[in-house]
């Protein structure tokens, strides 16, 4: 017996020294700053990087300017976080492919604010959660900022609608059961059967809204976005103060983001566009 412990002990400590041969820390630590970013959205400084990886700051500025350099993190403007950019968030999301489904939006985002003057947002589906992909901020004086890596539920976001209604029925129903129907407002939709009733319009419609559903104040309207094959990739979305954009406008918005939405789309090959 005992010979047969040593032989286990000598046979693991090969295979640790075999891995630590193969082991980089600096790698390691970067893709670990990366998680961590990924948790948290909002961003992060040096110090908070610091302190949970147990390294000092000056490895983790070596780390994040290494990763800024390759356009996987930023330092948010006039501030000491840091957080993931829109590439790396891309990346986490297969279908956004090449070309670039943020770069390729950001042109007829650009033009939707213009015309619209509010924020225009794109984002896709990540697991059963949506995430926010990119932002072109509106030039009223007042208008939502939302930061790029975002995530949010499909029940009340007006792009969740839209993915929930691309869903083959199975995965549907899977998703349905993965939402907490958690209820952010009194405009919430908190049931199976009444959100289920509003994707089916969003597919006659080719269009989502969010009417203050997350947000007391707020209206987002999501047009999406198909690959050649016809498959949804993305979404952009506007999103406006209620004193600027009252509910009886939100289909006439709707067809103007769609436009834009179909727009991007013809850009991937998609060529069954709706017909208004």
């Amino acid at each position: 017996m005992d010979s047969l412990i040593f032989g286990i002990k000598f046979i693991y400590q090969m295979k640790v020294n075999a891995d630590d041969k193969y082991h980089v820390p600096g790698l390691e630590r970067g893709l670990r700053v990366i998680e961590i970013l990924n948790e948290r959205p909002e961003g992060m400084s040096m110090n908070e990087l610091s302190a949970k990886l147990g390294i000092p700051t000056n490895s983790v500025y070596r780390i994040l300017a290494t990763l800024e350099r390759g356009d996987y993190v930023r330092k948010q403007t006039g501030g000491s976080l840091y957080e993931l950019t829109s590439k790396m968030l891309t990346m986490s999301a297969p279908v956004t492919s090449t070309p670039s489904f943020v770069e390729s939006s950001l042109p007829h985002m650009r033009a939707l604010r213009d015309e619209t003057k509010e924020s225009v947002l794109c984002g896709t589906l990540i697991g059963h959660e949506g995430v926010v992909l990119e932002q072109v901020e509106g030039i009223h004086s007042f208008s939502f900022r939302i930061k790029p890596g975002l995530r949010f539920p499909l029940h009340t976001a007006a792009p969740g609608k839209l993915f929930l209604a691309h869903m083959a029925e199975s995965e549907r129903e899977k998703c349905f059961a993965s939402l907490s129907f958690e209820k952010f407002t009194p405009h919430t939709l908190t049931t199976p059967n009444a959100l289920l009733s509003e994707v089916k319009g969003v597919l006659e419609d080719g269009y989502a809204f969010d009417r203050e559903e997350e947000m007391i104040g707020q209206v987002c309207i999501a047009s999406g976005v198909f690959n050649r094959s016809g498959r949804i990739i993305g979404a952009i979305w506007m999103v406006a103060p209620t004193n600027r954009v009252p509910r009886k406008d939100l289909p006439a918005l709707g067809k103007v983001v769609r436009a834009h939405a179909d727009s991007i789309s013809m850009g991937f090959g998609y060529s069954q566009l709706r017909v208004a």
